[in-house]
């Protein structure tokens, strides 16, 4: 898992390594411009970008500023003539130690608010755009000439083929960031680790384009406070093990789902299915009777009984699978919360969220660990806020929200943000849009809840690890098969967890 910060800490990182390690700021920067510049340059060399076109920076007056004004003269030193920087305003302290340089060297900078036909004609030329505009720093939306010229980049990105790489994160980026504000769309974020976790919003996610950790700026055992944790395939085997050879059905994990009703059958066969491909060794539907007969010959490994029979075999079982097309029909309150009352760990997915934001309502409280699986509009009935506003800026609300309702929460996008009942945040980096198909959420459902039985004292460890089997299977399904229907997921997610490691021949 790789440590990310929110950028009130990056910045604190900054000042304890210049007064820790008894290093100038303009060395720190120095070194910081000069892996930047080895990170960019291949990118700079490959667009023609210094020789048959321009390198041109986008400088505000802060720290990114001083970076890229920086890195342009590496670029010069490393033989690319045809290099410009355009400023929001005159450069102070460290930056214009940097733009004296470049002066010194006859590069052209330009003033956005002075020379604007000219620095217009500069963004029409460039090959790249190195974006240095606001950094950690900032507090609320770009304003002014940092937002004129954050737009005036993008447009020459969308109009003039430009690729736009930012210094650290894309311009107009924050920790407070809301659909809307002005915002670089980078093709690359050149992000020195460690790195923000506001890079990997959701809805923001696509303005950083592909992110490049740059090392070796700060001590690699620096102490920092971490927002969030970026799950990485290579996490899987630690967070969901292989059980011992000596396991048997009985020991691997035994789930109940209580899902489907008339039109929605398939939500019920996938996520039973699921729960056998993360390793549970028994599953067993309970649906209703209507759906009984036409679930059953569907269902080979997995038991169907008819909902209302053998409630009181519960007991016997290691978790619970409620809500995938089940419905919120006359009864289903009452029944989740006798389901719940069993004492036995669940898994909570679309119609159960909302009956189960009915139940915290009337007072309830769970008395065993509680994984939610829910989308942006099921994050937004939990909530009472809008969807947009839980892609916007997950962290704080996120948080909140799992220790309110004492559940670890899977908050699904094409970046998946997850909470522990603790307040703990994780972030997978999906961004695989084979998963957007119907059913997909029913898989990862029963990926949970198979996980879950198999490790019911560690919830957020099985939600954790449902998320990357799913997010693997979904790649591998892409690469093999193009789009896929989701029922192909569950092969794939069963081979990721059930050979321990996250690709194989």
């Amino acid at each position: 898992m790789i440590r990310l910060v929110a950028c009130a800490e990056a910045s604190r990182l900054d000042l304890a390594t210049s007064s820790g390690a008894a290093l100038p700021p303009l060395l720190l920067m120095e070194d910081a411009s000069l892996r930047l510049w080895q990170a960019a340059q291949g990118i700079a060399k490959a667009r023609g970008a210094g020789s048959t076109r321009l390198l041109l920076a986008v400088c505000g007056s802060g720290n990114n500023g001083g970076d890229a004004l920086a890195l342009l003269r590496h670029a010069r030193f490393s033989g690319l003539l045809r290099v410009a920087a355009i400023l929001t305003k005159a450069p102070g302290g460290l930056s214009a130690v940097h733009a004296a340089s470049l002066e010194a060297l006859g590069v052209e900078l330009l003033s956005w608010t002075e020379d604007r036909p000219a620095c217009e004609r500069l963004l029409a030329e460039a090959a790249v755009i190195v974006d240095g505009v606001s950094g950690t720093g900032l507090s609320g939306p770009l304003r002014g000439s940092g937002a004129s010229l954050v737009e005036a980049a993008n447009a020459a990105a969308r109009s003039g083929g430009a690729a736009i790489v930012s210094i650290d994160l894309p311009s107009g980026l924050s920790d407070s960031f809301e659909p809307g504000w002005p915002v670089a769309a980078a093709s690359w974020t050149l992000s020195v680790e460690p790195r923000e976790a506001c890079l990997y919003y959701p809805a923001a996610r696509d303005s950083c384009g592909e992110i490049v950790p740059i090392e070796g700026v700060f001590p690699a055992d620096a102490a920092v406070a971490p927002a969030a944790r970026l799950l990485e395939a290579e996490d899987l085997l630690s967070l969901a093990p292989l059980p011992p050879d000596s396991a048997y059905k009985g020991s691997r994990g035994r789930v109940a789902v209580f899902a489907g009703s008339e039109g929605a059958s398939g939500a019920a066969v996938l996520a039973s299915r699921s729960c056998l491909a993360a390793g549970a060794g028994i599953a067993a539907l309970y649906a209703s009777p209507e759906l009984y007969p036409i679930v059953a010959p569907m269902l080979d490994a997995v038991m169907v009984k008819k909902s209302g029979e053998g409630a009181a075999d519960l007991s016997r079982y290691d978790a619970l699978l409620v809500g995938p097309g089940w419905g919120r029909g006359e009864g289903r309150k009452a029944e989740l919360a006798r389901l719940l009352a069993t004492g036995l760990p669940a898994v909570l997915d679309a119609d159960a969220i909302y009956l189960y934001r009915a139940l915290v309502d009337s007072g309830f409280r769970p008395s065993a660990p509680l994984v939610l699986t829910p989308h942006p509009g099921e994050f937004a009935a939990l909530t009472g806020t809008g969807p947009e506003a839980a892609l916007a800026s997950p962290p704080a609300r996120l948080a909140e929200t799992a220790r309110a309702l004492r559940a670890t929460i899977v908050l699904k996008s094409h970046v998946t943000w997850l909470a522990s009942p603790e307040g703990e945040l994780a972030v997978w980096d999906g961004r695989e849009s084979g998963l957007g198909t119907a059913g997909s959420g029913d898989v990862l459902a029963g990926l949970a809840a198979g996980l879950v039985a198999r490790f019911p004292a560690l919830a957020f460890s099985a939600a954790r690890a449902a998320v990357i089997a799913h997010g693997l299977a979904g790649r591998r399904a892409r690469a093999s098969l193009g789009w896929f229907e989701s029922g192909a997921l569950i092969g794939e997610a069963a081979k990721v967890l059930g050979l321990g490691v996250p690709d194989f021949p």
